[in-house]
């Protein structure tokens, strides 16, 4: 079954602990549990690494994120599933638009995608 295919709260139990892991890794730069639900060619792409990591360095909110969040949404299009929630920092105030992309590559959930607005 695509992942399109299930519930809101399936989507959400299942991008859930990747999530937090993806969030865990960035408070602590932790570049292998953060690509740890990538693509290999995405986890071994120099440039993607370097991209990561220069957003750690040069924007604090990136590397101080709330464990806590408020989901807003899942969204569904061709066959990946987007989450959607408010990012806080720890340290930094205001709000950011968080967005975790999966998508079902070769029978197992992938991250295709994160970003924060």
């Amino acid at each position: 079954m695509a992942i399109t295919s299930k519930t809101d709260s399936e989507i959400i139990e299942i991008a859930l602990p990747m999530i937090n892991d993806v969030v865990k890794a960035s408070n602590s730069k932790d570049w292998d549990l953060f690509s740890k639900y990538q693509t290999e060619d995405e986890r071994s792409d120099p440039e993607n690494r370097r991209s990561v990591e220069d957003i750690w360095e040069g924007y604090e909110f990136f590397s101080t994120l709330n464990i806590e969040r408020e989901i807003l949404a899942v969204l569904r299009k061709d066959e990946i599933a987007q989450i959607v929630w408010k990012q806080t920092s720890t340290k930094i105030s205001g709000d950011g638009l968080a967005r975790y992309y999966i998508k079902e590559i070769d029978q197992k959930i992938m991250e295709v995608g994160f970003t924060i607005d």
